[in-house]
């Protein structure tokens, strides 16, 4: 590959990366990660939502009490503010990044998403 595409793919992902919405994403991604009750809550609620898919799948019922400990479980996690700062940083980067492709693709001339986005041969 061109070696100043390069260099300039580099730079542009270092300011990516350091604009806010994406700096606030990282930033939280590494609170939750070093976080171990908001990572046992995740845990506790993947669990449970992965026990109650596998049941329904295996054509088993699911209890009045298997929902009310998943909707717990929710509850709990919804209720941590480390991951719902995480949850709403990543939905601002979510938000930003269409943003992102917009421009690099009114600088380029064409829908930049669609074309990284298209499958290779």
């Amino acid at each position: 590959m061109d070696p100043t595409v390069v260099k300039a793919t580099q730079q542009f992902a270092m300011k990516l990366r350091a604009s806010l919405p994406i700096a606030a994403f990282w930033e939280a991604s590494g609170r939750l990660e070093a976080d171990e009750g908001a990572q046992l809550l995740l845990a506790q609620l993947q669990e449970r939502q992965q026990a109650l898919v596998q049941k329904q799948q295996d054509g088993g019922d699911i209890t009045q009490d298997e929902i009310d400990a998943l909707r717990r479980a929710q509850r709990e996690a919804q209720d941590d503010p480390v991951i719902m700062a995480y949850v709403q940083t990543q939905q601002h980067a979510l938000a930003f990044l269409p943003q992102v492709n917009r421009e690099i693709s009114q600088l380029l001339g064409f829908d930049f998403g669609a074309l990284a986005g298209a499958a290779s041969c």
